[in-house]
């Protein structure tokens, strides 16, 4: 058997597995079970932690099966809860009271344990959390239950492994080792207690992904608009076509009238569309199609030879 760092007295561990077991009985009762699920729930909570923590330090052997009446107090527990439950409930202050101490006594005891099979002080403290919280863990899944420690509210599996934290610092680095185990003690049960007064509560996941992605990019595009060449004509005229959209509805909005533009004008943004006039109602004629013919060769073609007085001021063509 494996010598621990610290001396704990037997009743304490009894009063850790049975307080476990009381418990898991409750859970298994509330869940409708028959009396051999009560007790083998009772004895998965009280004692699977340590079960799985002899398991994981190897060559000490498991200490539940070496002291078999913690496994047979479980058991006891789990047979009262399923005849007498109603009674149990009435306990429930102080069974969350003992529940939140046996998590703090198994965890300074199994890190205490480990710290003396010589593991490092990270390993310790893995070890001490699976124990605490290990025998919930167990209950939750044999009851196909998501498993309560893993679930945002409350601290307890948060605080168990503060606790294992400070214990396994202090013992290891001979930091006031006499007060080690009541620091841990007393730290899980302010931690478990002040949450749940209050409103300590952990948070699930949310996802920041949008706002990295963001503060990430923000300074790309900065760089990248600061070095984009300058636009091209046809961009430029893309953008002068819209301007030219947008006021056209705001002139028509306020009543005024604007003359449509044919395909051929709206490539051109140098002068901007004017109401039509009396002579550009008729429709102007293409200038290529025009004829001009000066008055002297126009008298030549008709024929007439006659010289009239000619107006000095009348141009000669």
């Amino acid at each position: 058997m494996l010598d621990v760092a610290l001396t704990i007295p037997f009743w304490l561990e009894m009063a850790a597995a049975l307080t476990g077991g009381l418990s898991g009985a409750m859970s298994a009762v509330r869940a409708r079970y028959d009396i051999f699920g009560v007790a083998c729930i009772a004895i998965i909570t009280g004692l699977a932690g340590g079960i799985m923590r002899d398991i994981l330090l190897q060559n000490y052997g498991i200490y539940a099966f070496q002291k078999p009446t913690l496994v047979l107090a479980c058991a006891i527990a789990g047979v009262v809860v399923f005849y007498f439950g109603k009674l149990a409930t009435y306990l429930d202050p102080i069974v969350d009271l003992l529940d939140n101490l046996s998590v703090a006594l198994w965890a300074v005891i199994s890190v205490s344990k480990s710290l003396s099979a010589g593991l490092d002080i990270i390993p310790s403290i893995i070890l001490g959390t699976i124990t605490a919280v290990g025998g919930g863990i167990l209950r939750d899944i044999c009851m196909n239950r998501e498993p309560e420690a893993f679930q945002a509210g409350a601290l307890y599996g948060s605080a168990a492994l503060v606790g294992c934290i400070v214990y396994a610092l202090m013992s290891q680095n001979h930091i006031l080792d006499n007060y080690a185990a009541l620091a841990c003690v007393v730290l899980v049960l302010g931690l478990r207690y002040a949450s749940l007064f209050f409103g300590w509560r952990t948070k699930p996941p949310r996802d920041y992904s949008d706002v990295v992605t963001r503060a990430v990019s923000k300074p790309v595009r900065s760089v990248a608009n600061r070095v984009r060449p300058p636009k091209g004509k046809v961009e430029r005229d893309k953008e002068r076509h819209g301007y030219e959209k947008l006021r056209v509805f705001w002139a028509r909005m306020n009543g005024e009238y604007v003359a449509e533009r044919s395909k051929g004008d709206r490539t051109s943004t140098a002068h901007e569309a004017e109401p039509p006039t009396s002579s550009s109602a008729v429709g102007a004629s293409d200038p290529s199609d025009r004829i001009i013919v000066n008055r002297e060769e126009l008298r030549r073609i008709v024929g007439t030879d006659e010289e009239e007085e000619r107006d000095p001021f009348e141009p000669r063509e």
